[in-house]
């Protein structure tokens, strides 16, 4: 069972980064370069698609985009 601290950190994450790339008006291009990600995973993060994520990689990403 997943642990529910976990799971609130990952949902705060999560709305953190969808705000800033909002704010910011971020598409995936740029994601790429900024991140230098693959596009699939640029993809996966302007869809919410975070399953594939940790914890930590989700701060790392929300350092690099604000």
């Amino acid at each position: 069972m997943p642990d529910p601290r976990e799971q609130m950190i990952r949902v705060t994450l999560t709305e953190t980064m969808a705000r800033v790339i909002k704010r910011r008006r971020y598409d995936e291009r740029q994601l790429v370069q900024i991140l230098r990600a693959t596009p699939d995973k640029a993809k996966a993060l302007l869809g919410g698609q975070l399953d594939g994520f940790s914890t930590d990689e989700l701060r790392r990403i929300i350092d690099a985009i604000d």
